[in-house]
């Protein structure tokens, strides 16, 4: 029987170590070391890290940075009150306030046209608005007069309306404050957006009729037949014309109906008067008397 003596594996004797160079044996070590002080590094890091968000997010959200001063700039006829109560940010931690969904939900109040919000650190906001222009009184028999703007928002209630506001008449029927008035009162809307600068101190009343014409009330007992609200640059500038060149001198009715033909005449009678028969000459009068000559035309 023959026996054979097999010399050891190097490669098992190189990872026990026991046939390794020392200094080898030595490196491996350090860099063995060193691998696990940067896993330990990087541990410490993250976990420092994560203590540091933790600590700003307690702090962001404590009572310390907190909404405590809101500052309301611009609001003339919004209360401070409903600005603070729709706003909904008292109390709440700074960081989490949206200031644009706080300026949308402020545009919802009748008067505000426009919401701008900004935060100031630690504790503070600023609301800046930007309020709707009040463009006619609009009558509603039984539930009180509302004011609106030129696009026919709703702003407020009014019992008694500033004498210099001009009345808007339509059988549209104005809702609460907030809305928006219905499609009946449109072209009364348009005519009141269309009067020139040099009109706008004499109109007192827009009326709107169930057809959709419309006609005007000025100051010296003037009344305007406009029709359909189309054609209006034309028919104001007819207008001018014709209270510019020929001055009324008596209460009457101009129609611009044909803002290339405008015409003149009585106003017509108030609804539910008798209409008599138009009176002729008289015999024995003297020069016109009794009898009403044809409306004058204004300039062509």
């Amino acid at each position: 029987m023959t026996l054979t003596e097999t010399p050891p594996d190097s490669a098992a004797a190189d990872r026990d170590g026991s046939d390794m160079d020392p200094r080898i044996k030595q490196r491996r070590e350090e860099v063995a070391r060193a691998r696990t002080r940067r896993r330990f590094g990087a541990i410490g890091a993250v976990g420092a890290v994560l203590v540091v968000c933790a600590g700003a997010w307690t702090v962001l959200h404590s009572p310390v940075l907190s909404v405590r001063h809101v500052t309301v700039v611009g609001a003339v006829h919004t209360p401070m009150s409903a600005v603070l109560a729709t706003a909904a940010v008292s109390e709440r931690p700074l960081v989490d306030v949206n200031t644009g969904a706080v300026a949308r939900r402020l545009e919802t109040l009748p008067w505000v046209a426009r919401a701008r919000v900004s935060r100031h650190w630690p504790d503070s906001l600023t609301v800046v608005v930007s309020e709707r222009r009040a463009a006619a009184v609009v009558e509603s028999p039984g539930h009180g007069d509302v004011v609106v703007d030129g696009a026919g928002r709703v702003l407020a209630s009014v019992w008694a309306p500033a004498p210099a506001a001009v009345v808007l008449q339509s059988p549209a029927v104005p809702g609460r404050p907030g809305t928006v008035l219905g499609a009946a009162a449109r072209p009364g809307l348009q005519v009141l957006r269309a009067v020139p600068s040099l009109l706008r101190r004499r109109v007192e009343r827009i009326v709107v009729a169930a057809d959709g014409n419309v006609s005007l009330a000025l100051t010296g007992n003037v009344g305007v037949t406009l029709g359909p609200a189309v054609e209006l640059p034309a028919k104001f500038e007819a207008l001018v014309s014709v209270l510019v060149d020929v001055p009324p001198s008596a209460p009457e009715d101009v129609d611009v109906t044909v803002p290339d033909d405008p015409s003149t005449g009585p106003p017509p009678p108030p609804p539910g008067a008798r209409r008599g028969p138009a009176p002729g000459p008289t015999v024995g009068s003297g020069p016109g008397a009794g009898a009403r000559g044809p409306g004058r035309r204004g300039p062509r």
